[in-house]
């Protein structure tokens, strides 16, 4: 199959927006000699250079402009230079809103996988935020020196004036401390530099009847975290010894725009009343 002359010019401005898209003063010299006359579909190495003054982009460019002349003469420089604009807000638009995604996983390591553990992860995440940390989880155990020192950098970030909010399943947990008594013990109590905000489900949403009447408690059964509004962890696993070192779980790491939605999403929570504060 071959290709359309209008198919090779498109192929040639994908490559050289590509090329330059990450240096705007390299893409904004071309427009501007584009549009100025300086670069057409005759231009040789010498006009190039003078535009490019040592920025990579030579071969991608000169196969621009070769490929304008024998597929798409017809074009001014005007349309040209709009085109190579227009193509160039595109790709930023793309890239703004791409995210990387990791895979997360608790349990044996396996020669030749290439996925992250979730404990790295959670303290990646953790030690990366800046402004604001949410942390969603059902089960909290705070007896063990991985959790401990999991919040430990809780209260250091919030004393650094990062912004911590925990969402928690209110139920009781067999064998030991609730989720909100779990984080007081280890959270110094008075410190008023390292603020926290602590919510959960209200008790009439808690409560429910299934069609049968069977009354049974809702859970919070979510676990996350996320940080600066991009930086997210979606997780099977709690912030237990086990979910972070024993158990088999595994989640997703996403960075990126879609991470404030998850952050969106709890706040119109909040905003509508199913979760409530609690301390």
């Amino acid at each position: 199959m071959t290709t359309t002359a209008p198919d090779a010019f498109a192929q040639a401005c994908a490559k050289l927006v590509g090329q330059i898209a990450a240096n705007p003063s390299v893409a904004d010299a071309i427009l501007a000699a584009l549009a100025s006359g300086l670069l057409t579909a005759d231009s040789g190495p010498i006009a190039i250079g003078a535009v490019l003054k040592g920025s990579p982009g030579t071969h991608h460019l000169a196969a621009f402009l070769k490929a304008w002349g024998s597929s798409a003469p017809h074009l001014g420089a005007l349309d040209v230079t709009a085109m190579m604009n227009a193509s160039l807000a595109c790709y930023r638009l793309a890239q703004s809103r791409a995210h990387l995604v990791d895979t997360v996983w608790t349990g044996p390591e396996v020669a030749g996988s290439a996925v992250r553990r979730t404990e790295a992860v959670v303290n990646e995440i953790v030690a990366g935020a800046e402004t604001e940390l949410l942390i969603v989880g059902y089960w909290l155990v705070t007896s063990t020196i991985q959790v401990k020192a999991l919040i430990e950098r809780l209260v250091q970030k919030a004393m650094d004036g990062v912004s911590v909010r925990f969402v928690f399943d209110p139920g009781e947990k067999s064998g030991g401390l609730d989720n909100f008594a779990a984080l007081d013990e280890r959270w110094p109590a008075g410190l008023e530099e390292a603020t926290r905000e602590v919510y959960s489900w209200s008790e009439t949403l808690t409560k429910v009847k299934d069609k049968s009447g069977y009354r049974y408690d809702r859970k919070l059964h979510a676990k996350v975290i996320v940080a600066d509004h991009h930086d997210a962890l979606v997780t099977s696993a709690n912030l237990t010894q086990a979910g972070l070192l024993e158990n088999l779980e595994m989640g997703l790491r996403v960075q990126g725009p879609m991470a404030s939605a998850v952050v969106r999403h709890f706040d119109l929570l909040i905003e509508e009343g199913v979760l409530e504060r609690r301390s």
